[in-house]
This record gives C-alpha cells, sequence and structure tokens, in this order.
C-alpha cells in the first residue's frame, strides 16, 4: 500500500472512481448521473489542495482531500474504489487525512457524509453535528471528528 500526493493528470481518473463509489450504493442511476455532472473535480482542484492517493499494487484504489482551513479542517473528498468498498481502505485513507489535518494544527475534522457511509464514519470517531442541503437536492449529516481524541495512524 502507498498514500501519495495526488498528480494533477490525475484528476479525470480520481473523479471517475467518485462516481464508481458513489454507484456502489442504491442510487438510481439518474441521481449518479447527476452526481457525475456536478462533481467540478479538476486539475485544478487536485494543485489547489491536499489530495492523497492510495494505490495498491501501482494501481489507484481511492483518494481523499483535505482542505485546511485553521482550526477546522474540512474532509472535501473520502472515495473508495466500489470494488474494494469494505476491505479497510477507507480507514487508512481517513486516518491519513485526520493525521493531515492535525499535522496543519487543526483540532478538529468536519466533513459532509454520504448518508450510506455514516456507519463508517462514526466508526472512525465521527460524530453528526448538524445537518445541510445539497446541491443534489437532499440534506447531508455534517459530522466531526476531535483530532486531539482521535488515534494516531498506526
Amino acid at each position: 500500500m502507498v498514500i501519495r500526493p495526488a498528480r494533477t493528470a490525475e484528476a479525470g481518473e480520481l473523479a471517475a472512481l467518485a462516481v464508481r463509489s458513489k454507484a456502489h450504493w442504491p442510487y438510481p442511476p439518474a441521481f449518479v448521473a447527476q452526481f457525475a455532472r456536478n462533481l467540478g473535480f479538476t486539475a485544478d482542484v487536485v494543485g489547489a489542495n491536499d489530495v492523497w492517493v492510495l494505490e495498491r499494487d501501482r494501481a489507484t484504489v481511492g483518494f481523499s482531500t483535505v482542505l485546511h482551513r485553521g482550526a477546522v479542517c474540512v474532509l472535501d473528498d473520502l472515495w473508495v474504489d466500489a470494488a474494494v468498498i469494505g476491505r479497510g481502505y477507507g480507514r487508512l485513507l481517513f486516518e491519513h487525512a485526520a493525521a493531515r489535518a492535525r499535522a496543519g494544527g487543526a483540532r478538529d475534522l468536519e466533513w459532509e457524509a454520504e448518508p450510506y457511509a455514516v456507519g463508517f464514519y462514526e466508526r472512525m470517531g465521527g460524530a453528526i453535528t448538524g445537518w445541510v442541503d445539497s446541491p443534489l437536492g437532499r440534506p447531508l449529516p455534517v459530522m466531526r471528528l476531535a483530532l486531539d481524541r482521535a488515534s494516531a495512524p498506526g
């Protein structure tokens, strides 16, 4: 396993991975297509942010994006390829993202959660702190993790 910085040239591949991951859940195809159209994950986004790729045997299996915003960092992306969901890769990426936020001086990590992933995030130590309306027309839980109580990646 390798977690490495994303390259701007990978933006399309990473966006496609996010769409495959979203399609893993029981959403109608039209909803997944709308998600793909609204994703906006571009080379500029990769170049301007803290984006990391998880590789296994030189194949990309997931990625994360942390937005450094001072005391509260935002986990903007955490996607694992649908073919490997449930194999621990999400945990590796989440722990890495939390470590990046912590190293940047953040006290908390916050994110809008995919509703089907709330259980995963709760197992990572996150808790729902509120709700926000998503651009796809549904409420999303906002979750937060206090980094001083989060275990360091091991």
